[in-house]
């Protein structure tokens, strides 16, 4: 158990926490990607922050970044304010 506290602490020391906010609302939420090991992981944690409405009938192995958020892209600014989408690069 010491062990995975420790990784966690090493992983976001290195990896911080990203705000994601969804167009058109005031409220954005905090996410740790350290604790996700693929996109896949990442649309379940967001459908689960926005998924109000829409089609929560996809199952999880059909979850992925262009349908987590139905009617949203997913996209990230990067270090020099590029908007580019989210899932373009390996997830490591």
């Amino acid at each position: 158990m010491l062990d995975h506290r420790h990784e966690d602490l090493v992983a976001a020391a290195v990896v911080p926490a990203v705000t994601v906010v969804l167009e058109g609302r005031s409220i954005c939420h905090r996410i740790s990607l350290h604790k996700h090991g693929s996109y896949q992981s990442f649309a379940k944690a967001l459908r689960r922050m926005f998924g109000e409405g829409g089609d929560h009938d996809v199952d999880d192995k059909d979850l992925d970044l262009s349908n987590a958020v139905p009617g949203h892209l997913i996209a990230y600014e990067d270090m020099e304010n590029d908007l580019l989408l989210a899932g373009d690069l390996n997830w490591k």
